[in-house]
């Protein structure tokens, strides 16, 4: 099963790309783990091979509506 970045992914500002079969980011380059792409793992808390690189909105816009997406979730 391949898994796509989810919009979480795409509205941080360390998200690069979705180059098939892999969503990429600063914190992974080589693929974000399905994980974090499964929403099983809040990448606002770290998680291995992060290299402390956490999700962070790339604009308000973004923050604005990541916030709605996270609603019901522990914030960190």
């Amino acid at each position: 099963m391949t898994l796509l970045a989810t919009p979480i992914c795409t509205l941080c500002k360390h998200f690069r790309d979705v180059v098939f079969p892999n969503a990429t980011c600063d914190a992974y380059p080589n693929g974000i783990p399905p994980a974090i792409l499964s929403w099983e793992h809040d990448h606002r808390i770290p998680f291995p091979g992060d290299q402390g690189i956490l999700f962070e909105p790339r604009d308000e816009e973004a923050d604005h509506f990541a916030k709605r997406y996270l609603i019901g979730m522990d914030l960190p």
